[in-house]
């Protein structure tokens, strides 16, 4: 809708309260046999998912997201965290217990140099996964300081 001036309007799409995503509804599980994967699992409205995914209508790719974790004052769940790397927008939080996120971190950090890397699987709950490989996870603790220690840096990379 354009108006004198120049001024255009883009009508905003109202999201209902249905549509919203809450940590609840979703499940996290860590697999480490062969290639270390985390599996995220969405029990809500998948379209909402793959729409919190998609920036600008595009599917994501490995490098348009990046992945988090942020421990809590109770340290167990932590939240991770899937972000736009462009935007720092999140995707999604999702609980993940901190013996899960070390189990990820361990296993993939015992893999040979240069192929340091783990799987994320999104299930969005329509049958259609999307899965992504990773080669870093922040890890942060309950102030927002970066733990190095317990943090998937690749080589190369500077924080």
């Amino acid at each position: 809708m354009s108006f004198a001036g120049g001024v255009t309007f883009f009508p905003i799409r109202a999201v209902p309260r249905n549509e919203s995503m809450r940590r609840e509804e979703f499940t996290t599980h860590v697999d480490t046999d062969e290639l270390p994967r985390l599996t995220v699992s969405f029990g809500g409205t998948p379209d909402v998912l793959r729409e919190r995914l998609a920036e600008g209508g595009q599917a994501p790719d490995a490098s348009d997201l990046d992945v988090s974790y942020r421990r809590t004052p109770a340290d167990d769940p932590g939240v991770l965290g899937v972000a736009h790397r462009l935007t720092g927008e999140f995707a999604f939080e999702a609980p993940l217990a901190s013996s899960d996120l070390h189990s990820l971190v361990d296993a993939t950090s015992r893999r040979e140099e240069g192929d340091r890397r783990y799987q994320l699987r999104i299930e969005p709950g329509d049958g259609d996964p999307v899965v992504f490989e990773k080669e870093a996870l922040l890890v942060y603790d309950g102030d927002g300081n970066l733990d190095r220690e317990h943090s998937l840096i690749p080589g190369g990379v500077e924080l």
